[in-house]
């Protein structure tokens, strides 16, 4: 996917383990990669989340802004970007459980004829575009966020700007060129997750934050710090949000609307995180446990050798020594990984995105020693 999430992948997946309670340990973990300096790490928060195991910590280290004026919370909240697809993707499937959309209906039925026009005037096809391809990321759809540097580009030069979602679709259709035939080509798309947040507005009739937080159950979770900046009221008493950076530029006051609709737009801590992908693996998200193996199971192989990503639905699959596990990284510096077996979750949100830190990796070796020594 970016460069970021490509240098966690290699450190995420270790093996996954049993443990005892020696929580302060992952404290040390945090504490150790604040203070390597070649870390270049201004804070970091983790959430460590294995029922099995009788683990549930949280913790944090250094600063929430590169400033280091003000420390760092576990509970302080972040806005989490891509990491907001796999709750997009989770509600596309609990709306196919509901009988309101299939996942192999084209997108055309779903999407505004004004959008659906936008579609057309730049070369797609929305009626062969699949609600699938669009979760997958094979709907040949340019990404307007990071297709390349323009969007990125835009938004500094006029960083009050409030964006809409047709805004963002109109910014894709200017910026770049399909990628490909539906379903024959891999691109990583915000703007397919744009048009999925279109399809749960349609299909609900709620706007993208009620609908969310109904259909995947926040409430019933106690998500008490998790909503969708600007769509919805924030939740009352939350201690102010960490900063967010792109590169040396504290982008804590750009306007959310420029990570919204679907691609982006959740604000969390990695408690809430941790809860929810521990209830989505855990069989308290969807009606049936079908529906999560289909979120899961394989793309396959694209036609004619082209390359592809392993990204299921809403999340991307990795694995070492025949353990599968499951990740999504957000542009601000959030990372979620998840380990069937023996069943954790740990969530980690970064300060400043550094390279890597080791934090991940640190965190499974400890478990899986103590799981061994058990």
């Amino acid at each position: 996917m970016k460069t970021f999430f490509l240098v966690l992948i290699v450190s995420l997946f270790f093996l996954g383990c049993r443990t005892t309670p020696a929580h302060p340990k992952f404290q040390v973990i945090l504490d150790k990669a604040v203070k390597k300096k070649s870390n270049n790490l201004s804070g970091v928060s983790m959430t460590v989340l294995a029922p099995t195991l009788n683990i549930s910590w949280s913790g944090a280290a250094g600063y929430d802004s590169k400033e280091k004026t003000h420390k760092l919370s576990a509970e302080q909240p972040f806005r989490i970007a891509s990491v907001t697809k796999t709750f997009v993707a989770s509600a596309i499937l609990r709306l196919q459980e509901e009988q309101k959309l299939k996942l192999e209906d084209s997108i055309a039925a779903y999407i505004s004829e004004h959008h659906y026009q936008l579609l057309k005037s730049d070369g797609y096809d929305p009626d062969i575009i699949t609600i699938k391809q669009c979760l997958q990321h094979r709907s040949g759809l340019f990404d307007y966020a990071e297709g390349n540097s323009s969007y990125i580009d835009s938004i500094l030069k006029n960083p009050t700007k409030k964006w809409t979602r047709t805004q963002q679709l109109e910014f894709a259709m200017e910026a770049g060129d399909p990628l490909g035939l539906p379903g024959e080509v891999y691109g990583y798309s915000d703007t397919g997750y744009i048009l999925l947040g279109e399809i749960i507005e349609n299909s609900t009739g709620q706007n993208l934050a009620q609908a969310l937080r109904e259909l995947l159950k926040f409430d019933a979770l106690g998500l008490k710090s998790t909503w969708m900046e600007g769509l919805e009221e924030s939740p009352a008493g939350l201690l102010p949000p960490v900063h967010r950076y792109i590169g040396n530029y504290d982008a804590t006051g750009l306007d959310n609307t420029i990570d919204l609709y679907g691609g982006g737009g959740l604000t969390s801590n990695t408690k809430d995180l941790a809860v929810f992908f521990d209830a989505l693996f855990n069989g308290e998200i969807y009606k049936d446990s079908e529906t999560l193996r289909i979120m899961l199971e394989d793309p396959g192989p694209l036609p004619y050798g082209a390359e592809s990503e392993d990204y299921r639905m809403g999340l991307g699959q990795d694995g070492v020594l025949g353990i599968t596990g499951y990740v999504h990284f957000g542009f601000w510096g959030t990372v979620w990984v998840h380990m069937p077996k023996p069943n954790y979750t740990i969530v980690v949100n970064f300060t400043n995105q550094p390279e890597a830190a080791g934090i991940v990796t640190s965190t499974t070796e400890m478990l899986q020693k103590l799981a061994t020594s058990k």
